[in-house]
């Protein structure tokens, strides 16, 4: 036995199964009824996701201080004499409870352990922690319809899954973790990726769950129609420094870097720094990368030297290259940066990879501001899709804790963006160094992957999956069509790790695994003029989506160049196609209206609103076409309208208007898509307008009736100035 004390948080429902810590368990006990019956056997072993930790187990034998009936002995091979002398369950039970820790429990028709265990913690007066389950009896009868049998041996049979030690605690234990682990590619084929969509799936195996309550195993909470869990710790109530998730470098940075030649002496560099009352300088070099000299630098080489210190070059003792990151990197993750990497000082680069400033924290507020994060620098390290998984899975936290301390939805939408952003640039890391593992080398050519739409925009919600595309250099004469093509096997790739993080594959196609999404930059541009030059309805569907494009990853700052010119030539190819941007408005102006007769609000059979394709997309869209007729580059919405609206002459006062309804939308269906994340729902676009509060409801209704203003200013500014 070998119980450790667990430090993990509290898993959210929106924890993914392929990086779940849990505890596998199972007893043996004196007979079926969880009132009467004592435990004698505890066996538990751990894992972390599919992994079964064999090195992690729990293995004891109870004394029940009952005796043993013969039939049950016959089950599992304990008699009376084998618990003589063993510790009682009331001496176990903390140390069961620190092995399990906060970790979920996984076991067959768990809930006759869980039961057994919690009458055995009430009648010894011990306390015991109720855990979050899964019970894979319940799992596989909801995933594998005419299901013979849900009994261990049977699924161990179906998952190919060798029994040792069958009915031993620790034995039936190690199966089942052998069965939950079989079990997870099918329940992800099904679309079943997070704890909480698991633990729905259970619950939809009514009949079982009606038969594990007429037993006693749970009971039936009074008043309510079906079971629902023990309430958890929910991750959203930790508190959120927002500050680091609302400002970015840029606006922080000191700028411009106070600079000194490699052939200065650090005499002259420290008397600079002391003058500026700074603690670092960026040193030239004509001939190579800048480097940097820290205060911690000078007072090494002080006590070195001594003396004759200051005589020497701050060439020769600088830190080259300088780490740096984006301009528009948000605060949270360049502290996680700095901190991954042990830096006081962060270089800023500017949009055509200049420095152009230096960020700098001093230690007291550098430790007391990485105490606030919620999501770090976990992207940067992560190697398998399982690791980038749990970030993905921290999102509805950090939303939730970002919201509740005020700071706006499209704030928040651009946080939730820079994490797929920075979430798809690392898949692009991983892959590449696959395929240089797998013998097929490095890129063949330069390269930037895209993505579009929502991530593009900086306005991602909860429920995003897969937008990306990728554009390669003009120098590149591989053959694309090929699924041997080096960036044919990079970009299937790429898309795999990110569906298997639970950014899933778009409905659409639009990924950079398909062929359409996959071309250079002189086909982009020649797609562009097809889609100006011949624009159809049928193809409106993904052509809009590619005008918010942005770079997640380049292969160098060449590529960074060839990103920005493709999305700059592209847009003016579409702002002189008059037939594709009236079309464009036109589907955006068209979408189904949420209001009905005499204003009432369209409700589905589920009294949900569909908000997002019946509201929110009208605005996204509208703004899209204006912008990009009167050759606005600003990526988000709001900042679309406003920029169009000046550069047509126009009142502010309907785009402020419409800019004000798209954070209200944005909030309504954030706020949602938590809850269902929380209830393991799968999050979309609809609202359950009834837990709204009537503030909101009446400027809901408000808002849907201005969504017919879309239609009249999209109209207005797509008139030739």
């Amino acid at each position: 036995m070998t119980p450790r004390t667990s430090g993990e948080a509290v898993a959210g429902a929106s924890a993914p199964l392929i990086a779940l810590d849990t505890v596998v368990l199972d007893t043996e006990t004196t007979g079926l009824d969880v009132r009467q019956d004592r435990i004698i056997q505890i066996g538990a072993v751990r894992m972390h996701g599919a992994d079964i930790l064999e090195s992690e187990v729990f293995d004891v034998i109870v004394n029940p201080g009952i005796p043993i009936p013969p039939a049950s002995s016959r089950v599992h091979g304990l008699s009376d004499a084998d618990v003589a002398g063993r510790p009682g369950v009331a001496e176990v039970l903390d140390g069961l409870r620190d092995f399990i820790g906060n970790r979920v429990v996984v076991g067959h028709s768990i809930n006759f352990d869980l039961a057994m265990l919690r009458n055995e913690a009430h009648r010894h007066g011990v306390h015991w922690k109720e855990p979050r389950w899964l019970d894979v009896a319940l799992m596989s009868v909801a995933i594998t319809p005419g299901l013979v049998s849900p009994s261990l041996d049977n699924l161990a049979l179906t998952y190919g899954v060798q029994i040792e030690g069958r009915h031993t605690a620790l034995g039936d234990a190690l199966a089942t973790a052998g069965v939950y682990a079989g079990m997870q590619p099918r329940l992800l084929g099904k679309g079943i990726r997070t704890l909480g969509e698991a633990e729905n799936l259970g619950r939809s195996a009514t009949t079982l769950v009606e038969q594990q309550q007429g037993v006693g195993w749970f009971e039936r909470p009074a008043g309510k129609p079906d079971f629902v869990h023990t309430a958890i710790e929910v991750g959203s109530q930790r508190a959120i420094d927002s500050f680091l998730y609302r400002q970015r470098l840029e606006d922080v940075m000191s700028s411009p870097p106070i600079t000194v030649d490699a052939g200065a002496s650090l005499h002259e560099a420290a008397r600079l720094m002391a003058d500026k009352g700074i603690g670092c300088v960026i040193v030239r070099q004509a001939d190579g990368p800048h480097g940097i000299l820290t205060e911690r630098d000078v007072l090494r080489v002080l006590a070195d030297k001594g003396p004759e210190a200051g005589a020497t070059l701050v060439g020769t003792i600088m830190t080259s290259p300088v780490i740096t990151a984006q301009g528009d990197t948000f605060l949270y993750r360049a502290l996680g940066l700095m901190a991954r990497r042990n830096l006081r000082y962060l270089g800023v680069r500017d949009e055509h990879g200049d420095l152009a400033g230096v960020f700098t924290l001093r230690t007291l507020l550098r430790e007391r501001a990485l105490s606030t994060l919620t999501v770090g620098d976990e992207i940067a390290t992560a190697t398998r899709p399982r690791e980038l998984a749990r970030v993905q899975s921290a999102l509805p936290s950090l939303a939730s804790g970002l919201i509740s301390d005020g700071l706006n939805a499209q704030a928040v939408g651009a946080v939730i963006a820079a994490e797929g952003r920075a979430m798809t640039a690392r898949a692009a890391e991983i892959a590449e160094g696959e395929l240089l593992a797998a013998g097929h080398g490095p890129p063949p050519a330069e390269y930037a992957l895209l993505v579009l739409g929502s991530a593009g925009r900086g306005e991602s919600l909860l429920a995003a999956d897969q937008d990306n595309a990728l554009v390669i250099d003009d120098d590149y004469h591989g053959d694309l069509d090929s699924d041997g093509d080096w960036f044919s096997r990079f970009s299937t790739r790429v898309n795999e790790i990110l569906d298997r993080a639970g950014v899933h594959y778009c409905r659409g196609g639009v990924m950079a695994k398909n062929r359409p999404w996959r071309r250079t930059q002189a086909d982009w541009l020649r797609q562009a003029r097809i889609w100006a030059s011949e624009p159809s309805r049928q193809g409106l569907a993904n052509v809009d989506i590619f005008f918010d494009l942005a770079p997640a990853y380049v292969s160098s700052a060449k590529t960074t160049r060839l990103a920005d010119s493709l999305r700059l030539e592209s847009a003016h190819v579409a702002r002189h196609s008059l037939d594709l941007l009236r079309m464009l408005g036109e589907d955006a102006a068209a979408r189904y209206s949420q209001l009905g007769m005499f204003g009432r609000i369209r409700k589905d059979n589920g009294g949900r609103v569909d908000l997002k394709n019946g509201a929110l997309l009208p605005i996204v869209s509208g703004a899209r076409v204006v912008a990009l007729r009167h050759g606005i580059f600003a990526h988000t919405t709001p900042e679309r309208l406003r920029q169009a609206a000046a550069a047509a002459g126009r009142s502010q006062a309907d785009a402020a208007l419409l800019a004000d309804m798209h954070g209200f939308l944005m909030r309504l269906i954030l706020t949602q898509q938590i809850t269902d994340i929380e209830a393991g729902l799968k999050p979309g676009g609809t609202v359950d307008v009834s837990r709204l509060s009537r503030r909101d409801m009446d400027r809901l209704r408000d808002a849907l009736q201005h969504v017919a203003l879309v239609r009249n200013v999209v109209r207005d500014l797509l008139q030739v100035p």
